[in-house]
């Protein structure tokens, strides 16, 4: 049998259970149970737990007749990567990549983690972003910024961390750098998705190379900008059928730029301001893979294809063997 390893970041491997939320360990239960059905059994570790003199994972985690048990000493045929990002992780997964073929890849990975790059290549999609990382550097931008809200967040991290929305009047105030950050115009994306929703938002859609995997819409909780399950958002699965028009120039377009990165997992998040004209607010390269148990068709349709993208992965690696 196959083994494919999920890779993470910092862990500690004293913990009795490989979760801290049952909810995630339940999507994870049915997604390593359908990869043991069609020959694959996966594992999870931290880079923590990696030798990298002997080339090996010296613990992981596998679940096998309903139990998650302990496992040591693995060498995985493929990895899929579900890090954050991060210095130390980029480095981490470079030494053991000598070693072992990542999904995704590991400079596709780097150039979705980077907003600031993503917001250069999506560029006529993409409000402008500005470095700033000193008082006298954001003083001198606020005036080029034309909205009364001002967003800032950091140029690489995911699921709104650290994500700042400040009147513009009052952000000197209340705004102090200590690293670099993006500063952006505030989209307003209180009118809604066309033919979706008539409130704020944000619309995600999940990508498994080309093709349309899944979409949802998330919803801040009131009194609240960020739409982020972390910050206390709401999701509700958006039909393929119902995504806006408007869309569609951005994704043919995001294929194209993409096409050399072969498989590709990754997903785009839209809002969409005045005259419903979508505007990307980030891409990300790790969709997650939780899903409420109400949305479980969605769920196993897109782990099927996770299925079929590391089978493919593992008959190729098998021919250059």
């Amino acid at each position: 049998m196959k083994k494919v390893m999920i890779l993470f970041g910092k862990g500690d491997w004293k913990k009795n259970k490989p979760f801290p939320s049952a909810k995630y360990q339940y999507s994870y239960e049915c997604f390593y149970t359908l990869c043991q059905g069609k020959g694959i059994q996966m594992y999870r570790a931290s880079y923590e737990w990696y030798d990298y003199e002997k080339a090996i994972f010296k613990y992981a985690w596998t679940y096998e007749n309903n139990i998650w048990k302990r496992a040591e000493n693995i060498q995985p045929d493929l990895i899929y990567d579900k890090t954050k990002a991060g210095v130390e992780a980029y480095y981490k997964k470079e030494l053991i990549s000598k070693n072992y073929q990542f999904v995704n890849n590991l400079r596709f990975t780097r150039i979705l983690d980077d907003k600031l790059v993503t917001s250069l290549i999506f560029q006529k999609w993409s409000k402008k972003s500005w470095i700033v990382n000193n008082q006298k550097r954001f003083k001198n931008i606020l005036p080029k910024i034309n909205t009364r809200k001002i967003v800032i967040k950091p140029i690489s991290d995911s699921g709104g961390r650290d994500v700042q929305i400040v009147n513009k009047k009052d952000a000197l105030e209340q705004i102090t750098f200590s690293n670099d950050y993006l500063v952006q115009e505030f989209i307003d994306s209180s009118s809604g998705v066309p033919g979706v929703s008539e409130h704020m938002h944000d619309l995600r859609l999940v990508f498994i190379n080309e093709k349309l995997s899944y979409s949802y819409i998330r919803e801040p909780k009131e009194g609240t900008y960020l739409a982020n399950l972390s910050q206390g958002g709401s999701l509700s699965i958006v039909p393929k059928d119902k995504i806006p028009p408007a869309c569609d120039p951005i994704i043919r377009y995001a294929n194209k730029v993409f096409e050399t990165f072969n498989p590709r997992i990754y997903s785009i998040d839209f809002m969409f301001g005045e005259n419903k004209r979508p505007w990307i607010v980030e891409l990300n390269s790790m969709p997650g893979l939780y899903f409420t148990p109400e949305e479980k068709p969605c769920m196993l349709e897109m782990y099927e294809e996770l299925i079929e993208v590391f089978k493919k992965q593992l008959d190729i690696n098998t021919i250059k063997q």
